[in-house]
């Protein structure tokens, strides 16, 4: 993708940045054409690099530091401009190690923005008139634990979040099974502000691959987490990630995985083929599994994620539910919609209707289209 960048804007500077940067600054050098380099420390002084350097005359290649050990890399939103929804990143680095990842080693231990930096940005978004925040972080779930003493937990921060009068909506970008307590389900449940959608990484549905992918569960705990939860929250929505291909991953587990998908009946997967990364011990184990049979894995799920989403969306049809606008289209026609998305996490367009961008909706959820659910104005909330 970087020689594509390349390629296809010969008169553009091309920045690399990232994880992968981090990582993989040597091979990165030996690409003519990049005109900056700059790891997870470096990248938010990338400004400051450009106003330096006259870029007809000079390379950069800034070595990125090994990681940042405190949270200090932080990019707030300062636009008065932005939208309804706003990504509040609050958490970076992660301690699990496993074996087919290579965060921990270039997003360095698990860390925690201050609570008070988080509200402060909290109150900022609030005032630019964003709605809906979403709590972003490599490892959520485990925000707080190596600040204040440990007196602070993800599910306090929502507390906080929460009263704030302009924000209307808390959403969490992804968290691990284990992190979800009986103190965190108990916000999901009372919270009136929080979104019903928990995007919770599976990766695997057999045990002998979970197992060989140190992730910290097996089927059995998943499963029963997962009935709690949906008890909890009858209307949640639970989206997932699964890996394809991770080495010794046979016909047999991954018919157990295609089998334990639907048995939980995700919302949505998203799938990602195995890929191996030379620091970790993934790519120790034998019995690679070849790229034709990952890509008939992946198909595989994509078409069952279709399914399951379908499946999903339809137990909501003829409902009312309360939306978020967030913009309006044109068809080819000229008909406008104006578009959102339900708690939990439902696309929705409105025929003929011009919703104010932020304005909470009430709407009947008549038919699927396509991506979205077409539905019809019952009551403007404000």
């Amino acid at each position: 993708m970087i020689r594509k960048a390349i390629r296809q804007n010969r008169k553009s500077k091309i920045i690399v940045t990232g994880c992968y940067a981090q990582s993989d600054y040597e091979d990165l050098q030996k690409i003519e054409g990049i005109s900056l380099i700059a790891g997870n420390g470096e990248k938010n002084d990338i400004l400051q690099q450009l106003e330096k350097i006259d870029f007809h005359d000079t390379v950069i290649r800034v070595k990125p530091a090994k990681y940042l050990k405190k949270y200090d890399n932080i990019l707030k939103n300062k636009s008065s401009s932005l939208h309804t929804r706003a990504w509040l990143k609050i958490q970076d680095g992660c301690n699990r190690f496993c074996t087919y990842c290579k965060v921990p080693y270039v997003r360095g231990p698990a860390r925690s923005r201050s609570v008070e930096d988080v509200l402060e940005e909290v109150s900022n978004l609030s005032s630019n008139g964003v709605k809906e925040v979403v709590l972003a972080g490599i490892n959520l779930g485990t925000y707080g634990r190596d600040i204040d003493k440990g007196k602070t937990n993800l599910a306090k921060l929502i507390s906080l979040i929460s009263n704030f009068k302009g924000i209307k909506r808390i959403r969490l970008s992804s968290i691990e099974l284990i992190d979800i307590d009986a103190e965190l389900l108990n916000i999901f449940k009372n919270c009136s502000k929080f979104c019903h959608h928990l995007h919770i990484p599976l990766q695997s549905g057999d045990n002998k691959i979970l197992n060989l992918m140190n992730r910290p569960y097996d089927t059995s705990i998943f499963y029963q987490k997962i009935s709690l939860i949906k008890e909890t929250i009858p209307d949640i929505a639970i989206t997932t990630d699964i890996m394809v291909g991770f080495p010794n991953e046979d016909s047999n587990s991954f018919s157990k995985t295609v089998n334990f998908a639907r048995k939980i009946c995700f919302a949505k997967i998203h799938v990602f083929q195995y890929s191996n990364r030379k620091e970790c011990l993934a790519a120790l184990l034998p019995n690679k599994v070849d790229n034709r049979t990952k890509k008939e894995r992946s198909k595989k799920l994509q078409e069952l994620s279709k399914e399951l989403f379908y499946d999903f969306q339809k137990k909501f049809l003829n409902s009312i539910a309360e939306i978020l606008v967030e913009d309006e289209i044109k068809d080819k026609e000229g008909r406008i919609y104006s578009r959102g998305i339900t708690s939990n996490y439902i696309k929705i367009i409105i025929p003929d209707f011009i919703g104010k961008k932020g304005e909470i909706v009430s709407v009947k959820l008549n038919k699927i289209s396509s991506n979205y659910v077409v539905s019809s104005v019952q009551t403007l909330l404000g």
